[in-house]
């Protein structure tokens, strides 16, 4: 096994502030707003409360997909808490285009703040800038807003989640072979953050291993179980497919499975679906990177009504921020899957109350 000479990630041009929670803070958080009721008023663990029932619209990218879903119980039970009305809405089809119009259309309702956890992170600007400008605090989750419109950030560091993934990658291939990458689509920021991020530190520090070209399935299993086997028929040495989300993860265990390969080639991924914590269940899945889109959709919420009650009554414009709070992620194996830690990282199905 031939040993990593540099893991040294690049710079983000953007400045990381770490959000400073573990993750039995995490865990406690998450039972805390379970059982709190919905009575306006409230107030939160950081002192929030909600003096007027204000009105906020969260716009996801997907809104049936786990990783959103989970989001909408994070912001659901924070409203639930501050006693806020709270609209989850978006497309139910991968559809960036879609999502801008959905965005559009919400802030054309006038509500007291919006929330957008966007698939692209262009062409929100020109709606949200007029909002920031007459005083409705806009907050992005999942993906950054270009330019920085938003007045605050909330996402995963692409940086640091890369680098477990370096080393188990380096582990499980010696260092030499080739992998392969199986990735959404070339305009989808929140994906390709993912691998490109990841690319030069592997260069780096496994000279020897062979990484190819992205291939871009669009999160379509389908799609990525015949990337997938391709890829291994092409490529005799391959001992490594990373999948960039959960679709595509589903997809190459499939392959992987049918071509009978599953001893010499092991699949890692980003994100932890249902379907992700299974394949890693069943040894399936060497790892994958869970975040935390129930604690960034919390925060969200938490953080606009903190600006609407220090602010109440202003109509003055809301400073957009260039600061990205960053919310934990964790690396996910079949070891640690299904501790009490491993568990506060995986996406859920439904909420409380469905």
């Amino acid at each position: 096994m031939n040993s990593p000479k540099s893991t040294q990630l690049p710079m983000n041009k953007r400045r990381f502030r770490r959000v400073a929670i573990g993750v039995v803070a995490l865990a406690a958080t998450v039972g805390l707003m379970a059982a709190c009721s919905s009575n306006g008023g409230s107030s939160t663990g950081n002192g929030t409360t909600a003096p007027t029932r204000y009105s906020i619209i969260y716009i996801a990218a997907l809104i049936n997909d786990s990783f959103f879903v989970t989001q909408r119980c994070g912001a659901q039970d924070a409203a639930k808490q501050l006693g806020v009305d709270l609209k989850f809405q978006g497309p139910t089809t991968n559809d960036p285009a879609g999502e801008i119009k959905a965005f559009a259309a919400a802030a054309a309702t006038n509500p007291d703040g919006m929330i957008v956890a966007p698939f692209t992170n262009s062409g929100f600007g020109g709606t949200v800038r007029p909002l920031m400008a007459k005083g409705i605090p806009v907050i992005a989750t999942g993906q950054t807003l270009e330019p920085a419109d938003a007045m605050a950030t909330y996402i995963t560091n692409y940086l640091d989640s890369a680098k477990p993934l370096v080393k188990i990658i380096g582990d499980i291939s010696g260092g030499k072979g080739t992998i392969g990458l199986i990735a959404s689509d070339t305009g989808n920021k929140t994906d390709s953050d993912r691998y490109t991020q990841l690319v030069p530190a592997l260069k780096s520090g496994y000279p020897d291993l062979k990484i190819l070209d992205p291939q871009y399935v669009g999160n379509d299993t389908a799609k990525s179980a015949a990337a997938a086997a391709a890829l291994i028929q092409g490529n005799p040495d391959l001992s490594v497919i990373y999948a960039t989300s959960g679709p595509e993860a589903v997809g190459a265990a499939s392959a992987i499975k049918a071509a009978g390969v599953g001893a010499r080639v092991k699949l890692v991924s980003f994100d932890s679906s249902p379907d992700q914590i299974t394949l890693l269940r069943n040894n399936q899945l060497a790892a994958t990177v869970g975040q935390s889109p129930y604690k960034a959709a919390n925060l969200a919420v938490n953080n606009i009504v903190t600006y609407l009650n220090a602010h109440k009554g202003s109509q003055a414009p809301v400073p957009a921020s260039a600061e990205i709070t960053a919310t934990p992620s964790m690396l996910l194996t079949p070891d640690n899957v299904s501790s009490a830690e491993g568990q506060a990282y995986q996406y859920m199905t439904a909420c409380a109350g469905d």
